[in-house]
């Protein structure tokens, strides 16, 4: 592959090529993981791609491994080892794609065990993001278990290889899209119900408006485009210009600068802002980077905080983030009959957090608000559905026994009952 024009299509059609050969009669990867594993195969032949793929993904600080394809095809089988160029280092890291196949505890064990004749050797899995809680129930006191998700892998790596960028984006959205059609998250829709977990999101998002205000000079609100078909909540991320985003946690970040063309993400380090200490740190270091006239049309810049500011976001908010996610996402939405009204989208206060669709079908029904919150005090993250003409409002209950997608679907039986009735 030519460093300097990496195309997606030889990638896919490395992909494609490979699926035949590692799909036998016992094989346990799905034709998806087999698809995966050449199209990663082929982005790593390049030097440049494969020595940010050791750092960034697979925390490798020393010499980069050289990667090899594995024949076998047991349940045990990885599909990529690298071993240090090092004359007499025995350790390997093992990396296993996953995308729709099977993450049992029984599969993680037999992985882990195979690794046991090579003291000091690790395993680097790559899952969706839905999937992640299978491996963190895995008892692994040892730490050879290390997990990155397809989105983090071109969220980490977009900035940094920018040569192979369009790659990484594929590769991403392949492992993520293909896993699951439905809307599904590894955690039950009862978290929107944790007060904790409400008053930790309604303080991060608290500071996203700050974010927000002191970088971009307007409050962030929901849209969607080609390159974020799904729930995106930001502030002028939009054509050339950096913007930031409030997305996936990763590090305890949610807060991110972002940029997609080219593709920059580089995470904040600010969290929920407890004190006038930790609030005055964190505009001062958005004002450092205000101060530079042209940096958000800066294709070059590049930034890494130096420390964290505020409470980090715990894994608790990711689960209810993503969950909402799902709620506001407006696929899911237009596929029920209730697309977002184009630009009218409310922005985002400091007690609300919603978006807004109407029934091009049942025009007098007027439009729609999606939302959290709704108050000054906020006790639960149950999603609110509000016809905006007359204000009736139905609050979607989660119960014990509900799925991710029961909730979806709640919110879309709501927005049809007020389109229809008077």
């Amino acid at each position: 592959m030519s460093p300097a024009a990496p195309s997606v299509g030889r990638m896919i059609s490395s992909g494609l090529d490979a699926v035949p050969k590692m799909l036998r009669h016992d094989s346990p990867r799905t034709r998806h993981e087999a698809m995966a594993r050449g199209m990663l195969d082929h982005v790593l032949r390049d030097r440049r791609a494969r020595r940010q793929f050791a750092r960034r993904i697979a925390d490798v600080s020393g010499s980069v491994p050289a990667f090899r394809t594995t024949t076998r095809s047991a349940a045990d089988a990885f599909d990529l080892v690298g071993q240090s160029p090092s004359t007499g280092s025995s350790e390997i890291l093992a990396v296993k794609l996953v995308i729709d196949g099977d993450l049992s505890e029984e599969r993680l064990r037999s992985l882990l065990g195979s690794l046991e004749r090579t003291p000091g050797s690790r395993l680097l899995l790559i899952v969706p993001r839905s999937r992640r809680s299978a491996v963190r129930e895995v008892d692994d006191p040892t730490g050879r278990i290390r997990m990155v998700t397809w989105a983090q892998v071109a969220k980490r790596l977009v900035p940094h290889d920018p040569e192979s960028a369009e790659l990484w984006t594929a590769l991403a959205e392949f492992g993520e899209n293909q896993a699951v059609e439905d809307a599904q998250q590894p955690v039950a829709p009862k978290v929107l119900l944790d007060e904790e977990v409400t008053t930790e999101l309604r303080d991060h998002l608290r500071s996203m408006l700050l974010v927000s205000d002191e970088l971009i000079h307007r409050a962030p609100r929901f849209s969607s485009s080609r390159s974020h078909p799904r729930a995106w909540l930001h502030a002028g991320a939009s054509g050339n210009d950096l913007g930031v985003e409030f997305d996936a946690v990763e590090d305890g970040s949610a807060i991110w600068l972002v940029g997609s063309r080219p593709q920059r993400s580089f995470p904040l380090g600010i969290g929920a802002l407890g004190s006038d200490e930790e609030r005055e740190a964190a505009i001062a270091r958005l004002r450092a980077i205000a101060s530079h006239a042209d940096w958000r049309y800066d294709a070059d810049l590049t930034f890494e905080p130096d420390s964290f500011i505020g409470t980090p976001a715990s894994r608790k908010l990711e689960d209810a983030r993503a969950l909402l996610w799902e709620v506001l996402d407006p696929g899911r939405l237009e596929a029920s009959g209730f697309p977002l009204v184009p630009r009218q989208q409310p922005d985002m206060t400091a007690d609300r957090l919603s978006v807004r669709v109407h029934a091009p079908s049942i025009p007098r029904s007027g439009t729609f608000l999606v939302s959290i919150g709704g108050s000054s005090t906020w006790r639960t993250l149950l999603p609110r559905v509000t016809r905006e003409y007359d204000h009736r409002t139905y609050v979607v209950q989660a119960k014990k026994s509900d799925s991710v997608q029961d909730l979806v679907t709640s919110v879309h039986e709501a927005l049809h009952s007020l389109a229809t009735k008077p």
